[in-house]
């Protein structure tokens, strides 16, 4: 049922905690309210002679945002308070006297690691609530003191406090589709990370497709290439455009033809460029930037279309390494194509194996906490639902069909949808 090299596509989708979903207020008292918790259970008696009275009426009870105060000067001087409540409860568990253990408990060590996160601290000890843009980014920022591995992440409209998974699953024509890899990520890190992830892990069980079809974000012009060179495989899926100011028109970088042998770009106009100079870009990634000369494009007539800018003193471009450029180009031409539309089409199939997954499997909603226990229940989820489709193989139970309203049902034969009977 497995065809080498056969086809294979992959998506992803997103995977909520089994948490409260908290703001930063919220999240600050019940990481304090958990840490009293963890504190009251394993030393009752230490815990009795060092707690401030006044924390019973704060901390007693989960925080909710209704009852919370709502103006912003009230909400940061409760945030600076709660803050200065936490940094009392680290001093008094690191104090010389302090049983050590009591320092280890991990409700204890997250209340450090999330006061170092969303306060900031004085000389003269004086607690201040960090402004948004001085706390940490996401792929470090807790969310819960409850789950410390599930991350904040938004992708379009959608907001989750969790995490994300590919399936990768066989989509060959003439046999069951089965999933062969399955990867519970950190929901802040980039599908583009995923692909040669996934590729390792099909190569090491001897999977690898010949053939992946993927959606934009899974696609550029390195991966294509790793794909191509490291696995042999081809990468199918639309790649994005180019977003700079010249990116179409008579003056558009593929109007300029480039001789990668002498290092030589010349542009529209028959002008070289006087400069190719490799690089690093920002990403950490190789480019090559190539600039013409100031005195042959002052004054050039095409220059209002060619130069960005009118205070540009020239045209300069950035291109990839010549396997990626080449990559690239060759990856648009055929996107334009019926046969590559034709082709890419079968990618969509995933959606479906997503749709069963989350609402048929309960795919979306963790069990457990922690990404390590997350991982094995889209492992075991993933086993079910093959499990299930090899059962339909066996018996020749076929797919199902689209459903139908009772209305949509009496369409007379002659009506067309969109061009369509």
């Amino acid at each position: 049922m497995l065809k080498a090299p056969g086809r294979a596509r992959t998506d992803s989708t997103h995977v909520l905690a089994a948490i409260r979903s908290l703001n930063r207020l919220e999240f600050v008292i019940e990481t304090l309210r958990a840490a009293l918790n963890a504190l009251a259970a394993a030393a009752p008696n230490w815990l009795s002679a060092h707690a401030d009275p006044a924390w019973f009426d704060r901390y007693a009870t989960r925080p909710e945002d209704y009852w919370l105060p709502s103006g912003k000067a009230k909400r940061t001087e409760l945030s600076e308070q709660t803050g200065r409540d936490g940094m009392r409860l680290l001093a008094d568990v690191h104090a010389a006297g302090a049983p050590v253990w009591l320092r280890e408990l991990p409700a204890v060590q997250i209340l450090r690691r999330a006061w170092v996160q969303q306060y900031v601290f004085d000389t003269e000890g004086e607690v201040r609530w960090r402004d948004p843009k001085e706390c940490p980014p996401g792929a470090l920022r807790l969310v819960s003191p409850y789950d410390t591995d599930a991350r904040a992440s938004v992708k379009r409209d959608i907001k989750w406090d969790g995490f994300k998974v590919h399936l990768t699953e066989t989509c060959d024509a003439d046999t069951s589709h089965l999933i062969t890899n399955v990867l519970t990520q950190d929901a802040t890190v980039q599908d583009s990370t995923a692909t040669n992830l996934v590729h390792d892990a099909l190569a090491a069980r001897d999977l690898l497709p010949g053939e992946h079809l993927l959606d934009a974000g899974y696609i550029d012009g390195p991966r294509i290439v790793t794909a191509d060179r490291q696995y042999g495989i081809t990468l199918t899926g639309p790649i994005r455009g180019n977003t700079t100011a010249q990116a179409s028109g008579p003056y558009s970088q593929s109007a300029f033809a480039i001789d990668w042998q002498s290092q030589t770009v010349t542009c529209p106009n028959g002008k070289n460029a006087t400069q190719w100079r490799d690089k690093i870009s920002d990403r950490g990634a190789p480019i090559i930037i190539v600039r013409f000369s100031p005195a042959d494009c002052r004054t050039c007539p095409a220059r209002p279309e060619c130069v960005s800018s009118p205070r540009a003193a020239r045209r300069e471009i950035t291109l990839r390494p010549r396997a990626e450029h080449e990559a690239i180009q060759q990856a648009r031409a055929a996107q334009g194509t019926p046969e590559w539309r034709e082709r890419y089409a079968a990618r969509n199939g995933i959606e479906g194996t997503l749709s069963h997954a989350v609402h048929t499997a309960g795919l979306r909603r963790c069990r457990y906490r922690g990404l390590a226990r997350t991982r094995l229940q889209h492992q075991l989820t993933a086993t079910a639902i093959n499990l299930a489709r090899l059962d339909a193989h066996l018996t020749g139970t076929p797919l199902a069909r689209t459903r139908t309203s009772h209305f949509a049902r009496l369409r007379p034969a002659d009506q067309t949808i969109d061009g369509a009977k």
